[in-house]
């Protein structure tokens, strides 16, 4: 059989078969499965009271419904690891549909090498190269969608000590100045506000929910917040002075860390460049003059010196990013 073939039928049935897992999620998904669950807590399906557990049904299943995927990572460790994760990035994906996706990538990366480079030499290489990032891409925006989602809540977390400081000196409790914060600022702290009063309004410690909410947030700030409030609680004094205090911190800590990025901004820039020069080089003299890099793309001697090339830019931009990464 013609490998190029096997290839494509191969990338025609991940996509028919993505489809289909598409069409099941939505017909047997969150509408219609929550309308079957209510109906049974109300009575419509087999009378009775509603339980506990009735409850404890109508909780979003993180995990998923694809099928054969589901089966296979429920219960593991890392699965409740990477849906607090998602959670963290404000995505509405469960572990089974993210899953997929890194899935689906990895073989429309290795089909895309096969279909044009075929499976010799560096064909070989470039399809575990594409499939191994088509895998890796996925993992790489999920940590920028956490990082973008705990920076804008680090952002509004200033104006929120700033209202709640406000609130409380006005004579406002605790939990009322929570409520008038939620009210008043945007997403995700306000989001976030709202579930940490909700799961203290269903029965939940006000210890328990505010470390609920630290972890949830996956900003150290926002920790710092948490323990000052938690240590006010047990220990007493004015928490308005205190939230004013930790407010002022905090922006101090905005206003230098704008100034650490104005100031390495150009060196970051410089390291970008310097890291795609040779690609961008490479493609060059591949349409200028293809027989230049006939020796690097056809021997065993130019693919050995490609991967060691391709594993020192790696490790270069490696340490330009922990040479600008300085903590505040």
């Amino acid at each position: 059989m013609d490998i190029l073939a096997l290839a494509a039928a191969l990338t025609v049935a991940g996509f028919i078969v993505v489809g289909l897992m598409a069409i099941y999620q939505v017909a047997g998904g969150p509408r219609s499965s929550l309308d079957r669950r209510l109906g049974a807590i109300l009575g419509d399906a087999h009378g009775g009271e509603a339980t506990i557990s009735d409850f404890e049904s109508l909780r979003p299943d993180k995990v998923g419904r694809t099928p054969i995927i589901s089966s296979l990572i429920s219960g593991k460790s890392w699965t409740t690891d990477l849906a607090a994760k998602l959670e963290k990035a404000d995505l509405k994906l469960t572990v089974s549909e993210f899953l997929s996706i890194r899935v689906l990538a990895a073989l429309m990366g290795a089909a895309f090498a096969v279909l044009t480079l075929g499976t010799a030499g560096i064909g070989l290489l470039a399809m575990l190269g594409l499939g191994g990032l088509g895998w890796i891409v996925p993992g790489f925006w999920l940590n920028f969608m956490v990082n973008k989602r705990v920076k804008k809540l680090e952002t509004q977390l200033v104006e929120a000590l700033s209202l709640l400081s406000n609130a409380l000196k006005s004579g406002f409790g605790l939990m009322q100045a929570f409520e008038l914060a939620s009210r008043q600022l945007e997403h995700p702290i306000a989001t976030e506000l709202r579930r940490m009063l909700s799961d203290i309004n269903v029965g939940m410690n006000t210890d328990e929910a505010l470390q609920s909410f630290a972890e949830r947030s996956g900003s150290k700030d926002v920790d710092i917040v948490i323990t000052a409030m938690l240590i006010q609680q047990s220990t007493g004094g004015n928490l308005g002075e205190i939230l004013d205090n930790v407010g002022h911190t905090m922006r101090e800590r905005i206003r230098i860390k704008g100034e650490i990025k104005t100031l390495t901004t150009q060196q970051m820039l410089t390291g970008f460049i310097i890291g795609g020069l040779p690609f961008v080089i490479a493609l060059a003299f591949t349409f200028i003059s293809p027989g230049y890099m006939t020796p690097l793309l056809k021997t065993n001697i130019g693919h050995i010196m490609l991967i060691g090339a391709g594993m020192l830019e790696f490790i270069g931009v490696m340490v330009i990013r922990k040479i600008l990464a300085i903590e505040v």
